[in-house]
């Protein structure tokens, strides 16, 4: 989701401009043109429309690069207007104006369409009323009436316009399939898997869901889908006290994020200002939900709530959180009201393709059932249930789940198994979150499987500098491109990062992955229709090894930093045995699990015993890189629970 988000710390502020005032509206997008030499000057809405007015004191040299802006800027404004779903505002007319010789010259002159969820269903009923009289009065409109034709109108007298951009609206939608979503002012390119309007409703398991439309995209001409999955996220008490109310600094570094077509997290915390804190739980985590702006800024569309802190406030803490998450246009799964909304898959179809997304939480803790809040309970028979009732009807299944033990480098045998079976009923890619460190990647029948993507923006009981990954996919026409970007996190701000940071980082991963029968690699395609790794990415439909762009980071020229994954840290930067797990009353394997001892200090000969055996467990990794983990087994039913 490319983001440009209001602060809606100012509630007056945004309401006003809701409302249609033109000078709000002036403010709220000026805060972010103005510091570049660039203003934005409105007028009132007139019959729908809003007139702005750019002026620029300087220019580029290249065309090229000025047609870049402009194209760039008109999605900035056109977005900032959608985002306020005003029921005043139905498009936007943009003039640009150079300033800086003087005299105001002209640029261009353009007019945009924006349907919103508040004036759609407005214009639904127009167009319902006007159908017949628009296809027996003028049934060769669609021939003669185009985007030049209509821009030409524009030029001239402002009351045919307001007349002839009306009557396009109106013509250009009739018989069109609506979603419930909203509408973006880039016009979406053809579905590309189909020709044909696909259904806007799935039979899931428990119930029909809708299938939401997004259309917020970066560039609506690539036919690929890219979608960004990062792990742990927490707003919590630590990033309150270092960052404050900055909600834009997580993500300044990250557009990586913000520019994929669909981004997810886990959020592990509560956006609620309640106090009911969930009894015997050692932390809860928690941000006002004004905090909610840290995930529009950063371009997230969805998260995954099924985890051990979506109930740290109880019912009501996750009821303000769903609230919060749905005003600011936030799809989640894995937690609800009830265990039908916990179950409940998020559809949403981008470019054509119809992706599904599924939260399972790996503990019967805190699990939603029938009028109870809580988290979806990964049960294997519920599992199998959810994704064979949907396969056949969408393109790409995504699992998340939350499981594992704490700190721990490696999976269990029953989180592979787990994996395994997921896979085996149609799932297409399964995410790992809660050990807070990265662990290895594998492919199984030509799927991926990353069984933790680690700490991303943890900032709850963990320190705020650390080093991690987030997985990019990209689907289209049935293969999968998958790749781990390196990331760098200082003060909870992630940067993806090369030269040998990112090597440093890419590297530990192939090393916790050399453990599998079949390691994922940092980039490999997939074919899903075959369940094949594309060997030679030329003949794949990406036609390209690998299209990632890394970031330098400031930090990146320094030969003698070390990977650092460890998230809980002292203010002294030594590991402090008391918070290496933040729950110990809620572990989320179904499995008996050892007790780690806690340990009131650090003994020396324990630490370097540590590293000694770290040392000989990475030398017995690589040279035995296709044993598979023994451990214990999953239950594969609620029957078999202890």
């Amino acid at each position: 989701m490319t983001s440009f988000g209001f602060n809606i710390a100012n509630p007056s502020m945004f309401q006003l401009a809701r409302e249609g005032n033109f000078r709000a509206i002036a403010y709220l997008i000026n805060r972010y043109l103005a510091p570049n030499g660039i203003y934005a000057r409105t007028a009132p809405v007139q019959g729908g429309c809003l007139p702005v007015r750019v002026e620029f004191q300087w220019l580029p040299n290249n065309r090229d690069l000025f047609e870049q802006m402009r194209v760039g800027l008109t999605r900035f404004i056109c977005h900032q207007i959608w985002r306020l779903n005003s029921e005043a505002i139905d498009g936007v007319r943009i003039v640009g104006l150079w300033a800086g010789s003087g005299e105001a010259q002209v640029l261009w002159n353009q007019t945009v369409r924006i349907v919103t969820p508040a004036n759609q269903e407005r214009q639904t009923q127009v167009r319902s009323m006007a159908s017949s009289m628009v296809q027996s009065m003028v049934p060769q409109a669609a021939e003669i009436l185009n985007f030049k034709i209509l821009r030409a109108f524009l030029l001239g007298s402002s009351a045919v316009s307001a007349f002839i951009l009306s009557f396009w609206w109106i013509y250009s939608d009739l018989n069109q399939p609506r979603s419930t979503r909203v509408s973006n002012p880039v016009e979406p390119m053809a579905p590309a898997t189909t020709s044909s309007p696909r259904p806007q409703k799935v039979r899931a398991a428990l119930e029909t869901v809708p299938v939401v439309k997004h259309l917020d995209l970066y560039d609506p001409t690539d036919p690929t889908v890219t979608m960004m999955f990062g792990g742990d996220v927490t707003l919590g008490y630590a990033f309150e006290d270092l960052i404050g109310d900055n909600h834009q600094w997580a993500f300044n570094n990250m557009p990586e994020y913000q520019q994929a077509d669909l981004a997810m997290v886990n959020l592990e915390g509560t956006l609620t200002n309640v106090d009911t804190e969930y009894p015997g739980k050692q932390f809860h985590f928690k941000a006002d939900p004004e905090a909610v702006e840290v995930l529009t800024h950063g371009g997230v569309d969805i998260v995954n709530l099924a985890n051990n802190h979506a109930m740290d406030y109880q019912a009501e803490g996750l009821q303000e959180t769903l609230a919060t998450l749905d005003a600011a246009g936030i799809h989640y799964v894995g937690a609800g009201e009830d265990i039908v909304e916990a179950r409940r898959p998020e559809i949403i179809e981008v470019k054509g393709q119809q992706i599904a997304y599924f939260g399972y939480y790996a503990a019967d803790y805190h699990s939603a059932d029938k009028g109870v809040a809580g988290t979806n309970y990964a049960l294997e028979e519920r599992i199998a249930e959810d994704i064979k009732a949907i396969r056949d009807r969408v393109d790409w299944i995504i699992i998340n789940f939350h499981w594992g033990e704490e700190l721990s480098n490696y999976p269990q045998q029953w989180q592979s198994q787990l994996a395994h079976f997921t896979i085996d009923q149609g799932a297409d890619v399964i995410l790992g979150h809660h050990p807070h460190v990265l662990q290895g990647a594998e492919i199984y029948k030509g799927r991926p499987i990353a069984y933790s993507l680690g700490n991303f923006i943890f900032g709850g009981n963990s320190r705020s500098d650390y080093d991690t990954a987030v997985l990019k996919v990209s689907v289209r026409e049935k293969q999968m491109k998958v790749e781990f970007l390196p990331v760098e996190v200082r003060k909870y701000q992630p940067v993806v990062v090369s030269g040998n940071r990112g090597k440093m980082i890419l590297e530990n991963i192939e090393i916790l992955s050399s453990i599998f029968e079949q390691p994922m690699a940092s980039s490999m395609i997939l074919d899903a229709a075959t369940s094949q790794i594309v060997e030679d990415p030329d003949k794949s439909v990406f036609n390209t090894a690998s299209d990632t762009i890394l970031t330098p980071s400031p930090r990146a020229a320094g030969d003698t930093e070390t990977f650092d994954s460890t998230p809980f840290t002292t203010d002294s930067g030594i590991t402090d045995w008391s918070k290496l797990t933040d729950e110990d009353s809620e572990p989320v394997s179904q499995e008996p699990e050892e007790t780690v001892e806690k340990r009131e200090g650090v003994n020396p000969i324990v630490v370097g015993g540590a590293v000694a055996a770290a040392t000989v467990a990475a030398a017995a990794t690589l040279a035995n890189r296709r044993q598979k983990i023994q451990l214990p087994v999953l239950p594969r039913t609620s029957s078999d629970r202890g």
